[in-house]
């Protein structure tokens, strides 16, 4: 399962490419940035349930991803924003959040049940594609080379396959209109 770090990229890669949105465009500069510092913590929330004890359950799921749009849709609205722009912000948060579900689905898990209950609340099975693509995070601090140098590796790896993607989505939301105006 990827680290928080991995899961912060796929945050951004979100918020960066939704970002040239029309409603989105609009919002002033400082609830845009808002928007993306929120994309980019989106994705870190599910694991906190580690804290209770019921990891990879229904905070990993696309019931959950749905809440998170409509909380993220409810405040919105409390802004005053117009209907596009809820609409346009509850997407970028649940996309957001589910990129935590896609991570996790392609990571290698080794710990039981393998797996996430991504499909909460309709049903409590585990997924798990087997692809492996990202390597498991060591949260035993104790077994220190494993913390550290497992860590490390598994970080570095998020790194290499998912800064280019944030770097893209960056650059052709956001970067690409900057440069081209220039």
């Amino acid at each position: 399962m990827p680290s928080p770090i991995g899961h912060c990229l796929a945050g951004l890669s979100v918020a960066w490419s939704l970002h040239p949105l029309g409603p989105i465009r609009r919002l002033a500069p400082r609830a845009r940035a808002r928007l993306v510092l929120a994309c980019a913590a989106l994705p870190v929330l599910p694991d906190l349930d580690i804290l209770v004890g019921a990891h990879r359950g229904p905070s990993h799921s696309l019931g959950v991803a749905l809440i998170v749009a409509m909380v993220a849709a409810a405040v919105a609205g409390r802004k005053r924003l117009p209907p596009s722009a809820v609409t346009s912000v509850a997407l970028m948060c649940g996309l957001a959040y589910a990129t935590h579900l896609l991570l996790d689905w392609l990571g290698r898990d080794s710990s039981t049940p393998v797996g996430l209950m991504a499909l909460w609340p309709w049903s409590s099975t585990f997924y798990h594609s087997g692809a492996d693509v990202f390597f498991d995070v060591e949260r035993r601090y104790w077994l220190v080379d494993r913390f550290i140098f497992g860590n490390m590796r598994a970080i570095g790896w998020e790194v290499v396959v998912l800064l280019p993607l944030a770097g893209l989505a960056w650059w052709v939301g956001e970067g690409r209109r900057t440069t081209l105006t220039r």
